[in-house]
């Protein structure tokens, strides 16, 4: 009678929890797909780390947040999403290649593919694989746990819907590199069995000497440099009709083809991520604890330098803001404050990908 009337009580808690907090009961308990025999304690977590309040005392303190949110009629913010993985990982150690389990991811990029909403991170620590989270939008599931080859900074992620590809961000020979992953590979891909997803393509990029950032656009792939401080340099790679890039001159000394760019640009410092929207640049800025920007330029064809004073729009968001992607009119926002080296760290605690109404950002 006990268990019962103690089963009971979490019920009723449950169904006022979801009244009082639509994004609780949407968004902070995500439910694992955990592959057949692994532990309680060897996966990847899926649940909030922070309470719906704490969420929100972070937004509030935002009002251009709030502006730009997608919200509902009582003022809560919708199409949240849980990031997983940020009190444990299951991954792969670098040394002994057994499965393990990582508390120390840091997200770094996310984008929309299809029905999915794909995240990287890396382990801060460098002791395990990095991994690529796989989940599913409308289920708020998480479908698996992709793991990488090595312990790439994984600072951007792109996907290409006409090739259903998936291009990340990587690092090579003291150069920026990226590497390909089809869409069918990250669903099928069981980490009990496979030590590392398979690469369709690996490129070196000549003109990075790394690649943080990366965006889709218009049948090219657009990568940025980041170093702190400095002015973000931006690369445009275009892709053959079979979603290739183009090779430099053949026979170079490196093991992987050097792909060749089309058009060079530089944007302001210590830019996370940037997204295409129309006839707009979108560009996020964050470093440190401070507050974080959104900035928005109108596209030019004969505009090689962005300047933070050229820009239609400039909004404050909160502090560590990584990677904006765009899917239909919304852009996805992914912070990092809720990985394991910044808990503690930082007072505006956000543990979800925050989801804004683009329309209102040009508006």
């Amino acid at each position: 009678m006990r268990h019962i009337n103690q089963l009971t009580l979490d019920l009723f808690m449950g169904l006022i929890l979801s009244l009082h907090y639509p994004l609780n009961a949407n968004a902070s308990r995500v439910r694992p797909m955990l592959p057949t025999g692994l532990t309680f304690t060897h996966r990847t977590t899926t649940h909030a780390l922070f309470s719906p309040t704490e969420f929100y005392q972070t937004v509030r303190q935002y009002p251009d947040l709030i502006k730009l949110a997608h919200l509902d009629t009582i003022g809560m913010l919708r199409a949240t999403l849980v990031q997983p993985g940020l009190q444990t990982t299951l991954t792969r150690n670098l040394t002994s290649h057994q499965l393990t389990t990582s508390t120390n991811m840091i997200p770094q990029g996310s984008v929309t593919a299809g029905r999915y909403q794909l995240t990287t991170a890396y382990d801060a620590t460098g002791q395990t694989q990095s991994v690529l989270y796989v989940q599913d939008r409308y289920r708020h599931q998480l479908r698996t746990t992709v793991i990488l080859r090595g312990k790439p900074h994984v600072g951007g992620i792109a996907y290409d819907a006409t090739h259903h590809r998936i291009w990340l961000c990587s690092h090579r020979h003291g150069h920026g590199a990226l590497v390909s992953i089809s869409l069918t590979a990250l669903r099928q891909f069981d980490p009990t069995t496979s030590a590392a997803v398979h690469y369709q393509q690996r490129w070196l990029l000549p003109d990075l000497t790394n690649a943080s950032l990366l965006t889709y656009h218009h049948h090219a792939l657009y990568v940025g440099q980041f170093k702190s401080g400095q002015r973000t340099q931006l690369v445009r790679y275009p892709l053959t009709a079979a979603g290739k890039l183009t090779s430099q001159t053949a026979g170079n000394q490196s093991t992987l083809p050097q792909a060749m760019s089309d058009w060079h640009g530089s944007l302001p410092p210590n830019i996370q991520g940037l997204a295409f929207y129309h006839h707009y640049l979108l560009l996020s800025q964050s470093h440190g604890t401070k507050a974080s920007h959104l900035f928005l330029f109108k596209v030019d064809q004969r505009t090689q330098r962005y300047r933070r004073r050229n820009a239609v729009a400039a909004y404050r968001l909160p502090p560590q803001l990584e990677q904006i992607s765009i899917h239909q009119k919304r852009a996805q926002l992914l912070y990092e404050p809720g990985a394991a080296p910044y808990r503690h760290q930082q007072a505006h605690p956000i543990d979800r990908l925050i989801s804004i109404e683009l329309p209102r950002l040009i508006n």
